[in-house]
């Protein structure tokens, strides 16, 4: 890896309001507001800008070091830079402070220009969007019309929803990482108990604590909404593994005195006691308890759904080629969360990749488990031209001969993308792939290609009916547990199939097995037994039988033989003897 993009300064600009200030739907004015942002990476050159909005208590240090110090500290340097997933050689990336925070962007401790004091509890009541519009007043003003990139995770990625619905026309491309087009009960419940806890705290007076005492407010309501967020950012199984109900050294082996006091306050010896006062403890002395009141209301009260009747209508106007990733044991922004942002997506014929990364980190794994996410983000961002090789188009030439011109197809077990590209090239269609291994789906979006991370066995649950001219399951039906399962499902979603597979009763496996009793090995089948990932062994009529009794239309077969004996079986009829490998276009009975 490199060494990042170096030392990047805050910038702050004023923004141009209209006369007599910025009137929000709430009523309130703002007169004047400051956005604090940060540049990196390539000039800007008109279509190269990539603008990045971050987490709920986030800032505008993306990437790279502050001036003076010596190490990086951006929350996302591992993502942003040079031969990074958001590569600084080729984009020019900015990220901005948010509306109502309290890191440089004009919050509630800024100056109000009508007293001279800090905003406190007379702090204008935006709305999410207004936050959002913000950034695209800040962007205009830069100079920034459109964007080449639109990325957000969390708190950032529903900001990302809210831009690329509204405003379809100024984003290419949307990366929506761990977020939600709005917020489930249970995450709601979190938010409102963590302003509870603050507004409940006498420091808080109102919101106007400013010029009393320190100026710091309610850190012991702030400190513990914090303590109940940093919970859901984690998954159970992490916090588990991680302290389980280990005992803190250092409070066990605290004076007599120590442990009275502990004992009179109810607290406990717990590892996971001391890691969430640490958690608090670096929070308080850095955020505010204000701006965490505005930003997460704002945040409850965004529905990306609502404006237009519905999630669906709301996907309807975008125009970006959308990413859309979850993780596992993300109980803060769930995996059928993202997945409804991706079927309303599809639904609505968009361009969307949508992928579940297995960190099992939890929430928190866009920022600290970013391996797998920087391949594909970065080939999402920057596709590399795929080259299809002659070999290829040869040998997948019997599947591409049955697909129409410029047909739109799933590929089901796509793997990397080799036939997507290969239709691509020699067909002119379009499509989807289906994949759930990590390393051949991130080598396929590198490719240019959209893909859906789902189990064929648990049904292809994205793609509405009837929404494919063709699916593909180009030896994937003897892999999976539920070929029958399958079928119907490509039948649903498709108005024809390709189905190709090994057969399993060909001439040489019959041999095999007859004179040496045990399981073929060859260029077809060139697993062991114990290794295979075949698990169902089909022959040709078993193949048709299943079709027969499940109303199932065999439109065409190709039967095929790389040896001159089996071709020579071919030749006779006899398909099901000579034939190594199958493949069949099938439909519905008409």
């Amino acid at each position: 890896m490199s060494d990042g993009v170096g030392i990047v300064e805050q910038k702050k600009l004023s923004l141009q309001l209209p006369a007599g200030g910025w009137r929000l739907a709430s009523g309130d004015v703002f007169k004047e507001i400051d956005v604090a942002y940060e540049e990196c990476g390539a000039p800007f050159t008109g279509d190269n800008a990539v603008f990045i909005c971050h987490a709920l208590t986030g800032d505008a240090h993306v990437a790279g070091m502050r001036p003076g110090e010596r190490a990086p500290s951006g929350w996302w340097d591992g993502m942003v830079g040079p031969g990074r997933a958001i590569d600084t050689n080729r984009w020019h990336v900015v990220c901005a402070n948010v509306l109502g925070g309290c890191s440089g962007t004009t919050g509630p401790m800024s100056r109000n220009p009508d007293t001279g004091r800090p905003y406190g509890s007379r702090f204008p009541r935006y709305t999410f969007s207004e936050a959002v519009d913000v950034y695209r007043m800040l962007l205009k003003q830069l100079g920034i019309e459109h964007l080449a990139a639109l990325i957000g995770g969390s708190y950032g990625g529903m900001q990302v929803m809210d831009w690329i619905t509204r405003c379809p026309d100024e984003v290419d491309k949307a990366c929506l990482i761990a977020t939600a087009a709005t917020l489930n009960t249970e995450a709601l419940a979190f938010d409102i108990v963590g302003r509870a806890s603050i507004t409940e705290d006498p420091a808080w007076r109102g919101g106007d604590y400013y010029e009393t005492g320190d100026g710091k407010g309610p850190v012991v309501g702030l400190a513990s909404a914090r303590q109940l967020a940093h919970i859901t950012y984690l998954s159970r199984d992490l916090l588990q593994a991680k302290f389980a109900r280990g005992l803190q050294k250092n409070f066990v082996e605290a004076p007599p005195e120590e442990h009275k006091r502990r004992e009179r306050e109810f607290r406990t010896y717990f590892q996971i006691e001391s890691y969430l006062d640490h958690q608090a403890t670096k929070f308080i002395n850095r955020f505010d308890a204000n701006s965490y009141l505005h930003i997460t209301r704002t945040m409850d009260l965004f529905d990306a759904g609502a404006r237009y009747g519905s999630l669906e209508a709301a996907c309807a106007r975008v125009k970006a080629e959308c990413l859309v990733v979850s993780y596992q044991g993300d109980i803060l922004f769930s995996v059928a969360q993202s997945k409804d942002i991706a079927a309303a997506l599809l639904k609505n014929g968009k361009r969307v990749t949508y992928c579940h990364l297995e960190a099992g980190t939890g929430h928190d794994s866009f920022l600290t488990d970013i391996d797998d996410l920087s391949g594909l983000v970065g080939g999402f961002l920057a596709p590399r031209k795929p080259r299809v090789m002659k070999w290829q188009s040869r040998l997948y030439g019997s599947v591409a001969k049955m697909v129409p011109r410029k047909a739109h197809v799933i590929d089901i077990g796509c793997g990397d993308g080799t036939l997507l590209d290969v239709l691509r090239q020699d067909r002119g269609a379009t499509g989807d792939g289906v994949e759930i291994d990590i390393d051949r789906f991130k080598e396929a979006v590198s490719d240019g290609n959209m893909l859906l991370w789902e189990d064929a066995d648990e049904g292809l649950n994205l793609a509405s009916d009837k929404s494919y001219d063709m699916a593909i399951c180009s030896d994937t039906l003897q892999e999976v547990k539920n070929p029958r399962g399958l079928l119907r499902e490509v039948l649903r979603i498709a108005d024809e199939a390709i189905v190709s597979f090994p057969n399993f009763a060909a001439y040489r496996i019959r041999l095999t097995l007859g004179f040496k009793g045990r399981l073929p090995v060859s260029k077809a089948l060139p697993f062991q037994w114990y290794d295979t990932p075949n698990i169902h062994c089909i022959t040709l009529k078993d193949f048709k039988s299943l079709c027969a009794a499940d109303g199932i239309e065999v439109r065409e077969i190709r039967a095929e033989s790389r040896h001159p004996f089996g071709k020579f079986l071919l030749a006779l009829g006899l398909a099901n003897l000579g034939a190594s490998r199958i493949v069949a276009r099938i439909g519905r009975k008409r």
